[in-house]
């Protein structure tokens, strides 16, 4: 054997299930960097040749190599072997405590079961996302390259900087001191992006025809909901096969929509002077606060109406809450993709007492499109809400407690996992962003939720989220249902007898569903 490369950096000790990410470990190791020293690692199937002792050249492996690693797995500490067990305590007899750092742990998937002598030793992180980052600590450490040295410190591991490590926690009653990790941290938030809104918005005035006449002479503008009854009516005698009546804002003497006004079979054509319309950019209107209210209002109830295709039935009694109804009188259950997998949802459900319905809960959002820091965004924001019959909503203070106690502090998971279900309602099913029919043109809302990035966090504890939710929707969606069906018990006393009757919330009939 060349003498040069008779001492090697490290020794990977592993289980054959492993070998697979082992042999890319390797590789990736002794993988040339420009201006350093290449590194040598010490595996099996590359220095044990045919009639070789095995015992033999694992011993001389292991007394040729600077550094021990161990690749944990769930797998490493269960050999029926007991190869692997032999090579790490081997490794360990000759430096107990580790003080010469010659034991380098190697996390290379979750490992529920780590002995008891090993979990003080901190970990490097090769697992999913972490492994690139995680690859250079290890090839720092194998270089002689500056590493910040961990030391033990009430139970905790942190390092000489004074942070800390997650993943090595070994006392659970332990006072943290640390400061976060110079490190990029993403945070998803409950936001779509509006990548696209209707290019034009066109204004006409009322028609003179539907002033009317007050006691001192003056003319007054009739009310929307009389504008609507003669739109409806214009409908009725032209006999139109679909009639609808679009929506629309009043401002001042002007009607405002996202529908072309000057298109033939304009259902406006009754309520506006004919040859008056303005067409106006919606980018004009986003300029100044007026303007821009009255878009995003415009927007709002294009959302509404959107949320009416696709199920869900709006509230009467909160603006832009929406909620799914029961499935032919009883409980709906929805079945939805988070990334690839299926995963399914009770989203209508009627709590019972000896065997009587004495309220329905269900599944709801505030979709509302915001504007924050000059973008455009449909703000998700999840909830509950309690019906008497399935249909008519409950409303009062003790209805909000209890809804409290339903819901609950939420980690970035939790957040996802809300955005994406959300996300796939309003997709209803199909490839591409979301689109939502805004009179003759569209808003489209991007699928991936905005994210909060940060410049500190805690360093290799970011996650493949998008992946975790496949593996976790299920889990989440029996939590979250189990928290709810807990509280639904403990306040089965919300009778309609009992209930004290509290007034509905004051719905401005301008923004209402009925827009």
């Amino acid at each position: 054997m060349d003498s040069k490369l008779s001492r090697r950096d490290i020794f990977l000790s592993h289980r054959s299930v492993d070998k697979q990410f082992v042999s890319k470990l390797a590789a990736d190791i002794e993988t040339p960097v420009a201006n350093k020293r290449t590194l040598h690692t010490w595996l099996d199937e590359a220095e044990i040749g045919p009639g070789q002792s095995i015992p033999g050249e694992i011993n001389r492996g292991l007394e040729s190599s600077q550094f021990f690693g161990i690749v944990m797995t769930p797998a490493y500490f269960r050999s029926d072997s007991g190869w692997t067990d032999a090579e790490w305590h081997a490794a360990l007899y000759t430096d107990p405590d580790n003080r010469r750092q010659r034991i380098v742990p190697l996390l290379a998937a979750d490992c529920p079961y780590i002995p008891f002598l090993l979990r003080h030793l901190k970990a490097v992180d090769l697992r999913e996302n972490n492994y690139r980052q995680g690859l250079q600590t290890l090839t720092a450490l194998l270089r002689g390259e500056p590493i910040p040295r961990p030391v033990a410190h009430r139970g905790q591991l942190i390092t000489s900087s004074g942070q800390i490590d997650r993943a090595t926690l070994v006392a659970q009653r332990s006072v943290l001191q640390c400061d976060p990790d110079v490190v990029t941290e993403h945070l998803y938030c409950n936001l779509l992006p509006v990548e696209r809104i209707p290019q034009y918005a066109y204004v006409a005035p009322v028609a003179h025809k539907l002033l009317r006449q007050r006691k001192d002479g003056t003319e007054a503008l009739p009310s929307k909901a009389e504008l609507k009854a003669a739109i409806r009516a214009a409908q009725e005698e032209a006999e139109v096969e679909h009639p609808f009546v679009p929506a629309f804002r009043v401002n001042g003497q002007d009607v405002i929509t996202f529908h072309d006004l000057e298109a033939p079979d304009s259902p406006f054509a009754s309520v506006i002077e004919d040859g008056a319309v303005e067409r106006i950019l919606s980018e004009d209107l986003l300029r100044e606060e007026d303007g821009r209210n009255l878009l995003i209002s415009l927007l709002n109830m294009a959302v509404s109406r959107h949320a009416s295709r696709v199920g869900l039935v709006p509230d009467d009694t909160k603006l832009y809450r929406f909620f799914f109804p029961p499935k032919e009188g009883v409980e709906n259950v929805i079945t939805w993709i988070p990334k690839k997998v299926k995963a399914h949802r009770t989203v209508s459900k009627p709590c019972l007492r000896d065997g009587k319905v004495i309220f329905w809960r269900h599944l709801g959002a505030y979709l509302k499109i915001v504007m924050l820091a000059g973008k455009l965004y449909l703000q998700i924001i999840p909830t509950w809400v309690m019906t008497e019959d399935g249909v008519q909503v409950k409303t009062g203070p003790r209805v909000g407690a209890l809804v409290i106690r339903w819901t609950g502090p939420e980690r970035n998971l939790h957040v996802l996992y809300h955005v994406r279900f959300w996300t796939s309602i309003l997709r209803r099913g199909r490839a591409g962003p979301i689109s939502i029919r805004a009179g003759d043109q569209s808003i489209e809302l991007s699928t991936m939720p905005a994210f909060i990035q940060q410049a500190f966090g805690i360093a290799n504890d970011n996650r493949d989220l998008m992946g975790l939710l496949d593996r976790e929707a299920e889990v989440i969606a029996e939590s979250e249902d189990a928290t709810a069906d807990r509280a639904a018990q403990a306040s089965l006393s919300l009778t309609s007898e009992s209930e004290d009757e509290f007034p509905a919330d004051e719905v401005d009939e301008e923004d209402s569903k009925n827009d």
